[in-house]
């Protein structure tokens, strides 16, 4: 019976050292799971952040998109008004240049000279007296030379008047060409924007995919500390319970001993008591139960 309480002794005692090794062990799994998850939050929070400013500097330059795509429309209206102006005064000075070469040589006539030359045949007719037939050719020579100086000045006016055409149509080409620039810089702006929000869009959609990513695994190891904590709490349950119950096997296993001890006592006292031998107080309380 003591050999069997002994060997139920030492088993119950490889339960509790096997229960508090088991312990220990998911406790140092439990503490490695709790820093991953920790680091795994930190990660997510930053990654957060990330995004974060992401999301605002891809509301930043879409703001500029838009407002640039506003200011390109307009730019581009004013130079379509331009190129029209532009192919209009080609037009004109196409025209005036058709003029200008029909009376090109009359235009580099001497108008000093034809001046000079009605003023010589003003004096004339002014100071010589003339037969009738002469004054009559002299009449028409005045007449020719007055109509050769209005037809001087009235080309002279078609040449400076295709030298101003040609100067306000260069000067509408180069504004057409400073337009054409300014949108082509623009579209080049347009383009870079397009690429950053394209680049920025990535990126957002892989801190995304990151942060669900972490998100699971956090709630993984969540889900593990859970069953981790409620095994814990069961083992130090059966720990708990498996002390108490080799508590109360050794206070047995002693109560067992005094009881041995003392039927032996009383024993050896009742074969005094027998041989008539005295008895003391306490052999007397041994012998009689009295003694606890």
């Amino acid at each position: 019976m003591a050999e069997q309480r002994a060997t139920d002794e030492q088993k119950l005692i490889s339960t509790i050292e096997e229960t508090r090794d088991r312990i220990v062990a998911l406790k140092e799994e439990k503490r490695k799971i709790v820093e991953e998850r920790r680091k795994l939050i930190e990660e997510r929070r930053k990654l957060v952040e990330e995004r974060r400013a992401l999301v605002q500097e891809y509301r930043n330059h879409k703001e500029q998109l838009r407002a640039l795509r506003e200011e390109f429309l307009k730019v581009k209206e004013e130079r379509d008004a331009v190129k029209k102006e532009a192919m209009n005064k080609r037009e004109d000075l196409k025209i005036a240049r058709q003029l200008a070469e029909k009376e090109g040589e009359v235009a580099k006539i001497s108008l000093r000279r034809l001046q000079r030359r009605l003023e010589e045949l003003e004096w004339k007719q002014m100071t010589t007296v003339m037969r009738p037939e002469e004054e009559k050719k002299l009449v028409e020579e005045i007449a020719r030379v007055e109509s050769m100086i209005l037809k001087v000045r009235e080309a002279r006016k078609h040449v400076i008047s295709l030298m101003e055409l040609q100067a306000d149509y260069k000067s509408t080409l180069l504004k057409l060409k400073g337009l054409n620039e300014k949108l082509s810089r623009m579209w080049q702006r347009l383009n870079e924007l397009r690429t950053k929000l394209n680049e920025l869009g990535n990126k957002i959609g892989e801190a995304n995919r990151r942060i669900e990513e972490l998100s699971r695994e956090i709630e993984i190891r969540s889900l593990k500390l859970d069953d981790l904590s409620k095994e814990i709490d069961g083992l130090y349950s059966n720990y708990k319970e498996s002390l108490t119950k080799l508590n109360e096997m050794k206070e047995a296993r002693r109560l067992g001993i005094q009881l041995e001890l003392l039927e032996k006592k009383k024993k050896e006292v009742k074969e005094k008591a027998e041989r008539g031998e005295p008895l003391t107080l306490e052999e007397l309380k041994i012998l009689y139960g009295e003694l606890e």
